[in-house]
C-alpha cells in the first residue's frame, strides 16, 4: 500500500507505427460483440496498421456473423472436447491460424475479450511500450459498467486497486507484473509459443515466460481497457470460484518452481535485480492462493477453540504475561479483524478510487461511497468462493454481460 504513489513507468513517444493485431476471444457473445469491434476500429491510431481478429469457440449463437458485419476477421473454432472448454483452449487454436499468415504480418497482439471497449489512446499507449523494447505487457483494466450496482462496482473497484496497488509499484521498482488475460500485451514471437492450458492461463502464460525466457510482464498505465464486471453476486461467485481452482493447481504445478529459480538466478549478472526479484515476487503472488485456505481452514477453529476453551475452563495464564479470560480473546479477535482487515480493506479502494477518479466512469457517487464502504464483504465472498473453487471442480459458465457502454 505504501508503494502505490511511486511513479509507473513512463514510455517515450513512438517515432513511429507498429504493427498491432487486436484479439477479441468470444463464446456466445452476440450481445455485446458489436460494441467492442466498433470500439477497435474508433481507436486513434492509422488504420494500415492495425488489425481486428475475433477468435469464435464453439459458438453457436451469431457472435461470428456479428463481428463479420463490423468489420473484424473472423476465426470459427469447434472443439467439443469437454476439458478443452476454457479460454485457453480459444487462444491456442486461433494462435494456430494465425502462425499461418504471412511472416510480418502481426507484429504486437493485443488480448482482450468481447464484452471489452478500447480506449481511443490504448493502440498509441501500447505503441509507444512497444518502441521502448517492451515484450509482453499488461495495460490498465478499467470498467465500463462501474456504477451499474454496487456489485459491479465493487468488483470494479477490486480491478482498480489491482491496478493502483499490485501493478504501481512494481513497475516503479522494475518488477515484473501478472499479465491480465483481457488486456495484455505480447510481442508476436511470444504469442505464437503460447503454452497455457489451465484455467488461469494469463498467469500460468507469465510465470512461464519468467520460468523458460526470464521475460517478466510490464505495466503499460497509460493503454486503458473498459472490462464489464458482474452485477450479481452470484456471478462475482462463478468467477472466483473458477480462479480458485485454477490459480490453486496452477501453485503446485507451476508456482512453486518459482522460489528454486530465484535462488538460482540471484548471483547471475546477466540478470537484472528486477528480475531477479520478480521470481520471488511472483512466488508469494501466487502462493497466497494455498495460503489463504491454510489461513480460511485454521484461524476461524482457533479463535473459536480459544473462545469455548476459556469460556469453559475459566481464564488460562500465559507465563509472563498473566491470566486472560474469554472476553480477553473476544476483544482481541475484533481488533485483529478491524487492523488487519477492516482497514486495509477500506483504505485499498478509499485510495484507488481517489487517486484514479479522473480516469474512473462514475455516474452515480452514492453507489460509490456505498461500494467502498461494503467492499470488505465483498472481498469475504470471494475468500469463500476461492476455497469453494480449491475444494471442487467448477465448470464454465457464461457470466451475464451489462448492456452499459463507453461513449467517447
Amino acid at each position: 500500500m505504501l508503494l502505490c504513489f511511486l511513479r509507473p513507468r513512463q514510455y517515450n513517444k513512438a517515432k513511429e507505427y507498429h504493427r498491432f493485431t487486436i484479439v477479441i476471444r468470444a463464446r456466445n457473445e452476440e450481445d455485446v460483440i458489436g460494441d467492442c469491434v466498433d470500439s477497435c476500429f474508433k481507436v486513434d491510431y492509422p488504420k494500415d496498421k492495425y488489425q481486428v481478429v475475433v477468435y469464435c469457440h464453439n459458438c453457436t449463437d451469431d457472435t461470428a456473423r456479428i463481428a463479420k458485419e463490423h468489420g473484424a476477421r473472423v476465426i470459427e473454432i469447434i472443439d467439443k472436447d469437454l476439458d478443452h472448454q476454457k479460454l485457453s483452449y480459444n487462444v491456442y487454436h486461433g494462435m494456430q491460424v494465425l502462425k499461418k499468415d504471412p511472416a510480418g504480418t502481426h507484429e504486437y497482439i493485443l488480448s482482450i475479450d468481447a464484452d471489452n471497449q478500447l480506449d481511443k489512446n490504448y493502440l498509441n499507449a501500447c505503441n509507444d511500450a512497444a518502441e521502448a523494447g517492451v515484450i509482453i505487457g499488461r495495460t490498465f483494466e478499467n470498467s465500463k459498467n462501474l456504477t451499474d450496482n454496487i456489485i459491479s462496482c465493487m468488483s470494479g473497484l477490486w480491478y482498480a486497486r489491482d491496478d493502483r496497488f499490485a501493478c504501481r509499484g512494481r513497475s516503479a521498482l522494475n518488477f515484473g507484473c501478472v499479465m491480465n488475460g483481457c488486456s495484455s500485451f505480447i510481442r508476436a514471437d511470444y504469442y505464437f509459443k503460447w503454452d497455457a492450458f489451465s484455467a488461469s492461463e494469463d498467469i500460468e502464460f507469465t510465470i512461464n515466460r519468467l520460468l523458460k525466457d526470464g521475460i517478466k510482464v510490464e505495466f503499460i498505465d497509460k493503454a486503458i481497457v473498459y472490462a464489464n464486471q458482474p452485477t450479481t453476486m452470484d456471478d462475482i461467485f462463478k468467477r472466483n470460484t473458477r480462479m480458485g481452482n485454477g490459480l490453486n493447481k496452477l501453485f503446485w504445478s507451476t508456482g512453486i518452481k518459482l522460489l528454486p529459480a530465484f535462488f538460482k538466478n540471484l548471483c547471475k549478472k546477466d540478470i537484472d535485480l528486477g528480475t531477479k526479484f520478480t521470481y520471488l515476487d511472483q512466488f508469494f503472488n501466487i502462493a497466497t492462493i494455498p495460503a489463504a485456505f491454510l489461513a480460511v481452514a485454521w484461524f476461524p477453529i482457533y479463535y473459536l477453540y480459544s473462545l469455548i476453551y476459556t469460556g469453559i475452563t475459566g481464564p488460562i495464564y500465559i507465563y509472563g504475561l498473566g491470566y486472560y479470560s474469554w472476553l480477553w480473546f473476544l476483544m482481541f479477535i475484533v481488533i485483529v479483524l478491524i487492523v488487519v482487515y477492516l482497514i486495509p480493506f477500506w483504505l485499498q479502494p478509499l485510495i484507488s478510487y481517489l487517486a484514479e477518479k479522473d480516469r474512473l466512469v462514475i455516474t452515480d457517487k452514492k453507489i460509490m461511497y456505498l461500494s467502498i464502504l461494503f467492499f470488505p464483504s465483498f472481498m469475504i465472498i470471494s475468500a469463500i468462493a476461492i476455497i469453494k473453487g480449491i475444494l471442487s471442480k467448477p465448470k464454465w459458465e457464461k457470466i451475464k454481460r451489462s448492456k452499459t457502454k463507453i461513449d467517447q
